[in-house]
């Protein structure tokens, strides 16, 4: 029993120690689902995924005209393939913008981490605002 108590003891003296580095600390949370739908720059993003998944219906639906089943599911899997291909790369993208905006403000905020909104309960500073303000002020500063 006393060794029990013990190894409490030292226990709760190790978290007490390893959790009081942990105050001086800042994070940030951003709603990356709020930027997601107010960024013009994310939105047009978006729009590019669905113009190019209707370009490649349509052109699909004209190449495999007359094809046997076989080579219409052919076509069908290169096409599909395109398309993951093309909404991977969007996504990176945005992933990148958003990334890279959300370093911006955590250094100018003086924050340690960026987090997503719902991996932190509480006590984290929303910057989510400045990171949507950054993130569609980069395309006017770039000229893009």
């Amino acid at each position: 029993m006393k060794l029990w108590k013990k190894s409490a003891l030292i226990a709760m003296i190790a978290a007490a120690t390893v959790l009081s580095g942990c105050g001086s600390e800042k994070v940030g949370v951003v709603d990356f689902e709020k930027i997601q739908n107010e960024s013009p720059k994310i939105k047009e993003i978006q729009k590019e995924v669905i113009n190019k998944d209707a370009e490649i219906r349509a052109r699909l639906a004209k190449e495999t005209e007359g094809l046997s089943e076989e080579e219409a599911q052919k076509k069908a899997a290169a096409a599909q393939q395109e398309q993951m291909i093309f909404v991977q790369s969007k996504h990176k993208q945005v992933e990148s913008i958003v990334n890279s905006q959300c370093e911006a403000v955590a250094k100018e905020k003086g924050l340690s981490i960026v987090m997503h909104k719902g991996a932190v309960p509480e006590g984290a500073i929303d910057v989510t605002e400045d990171v949507l303000k950054k993130i569609n002020n980069s395309g006017t500063e770039t000229g893009k």
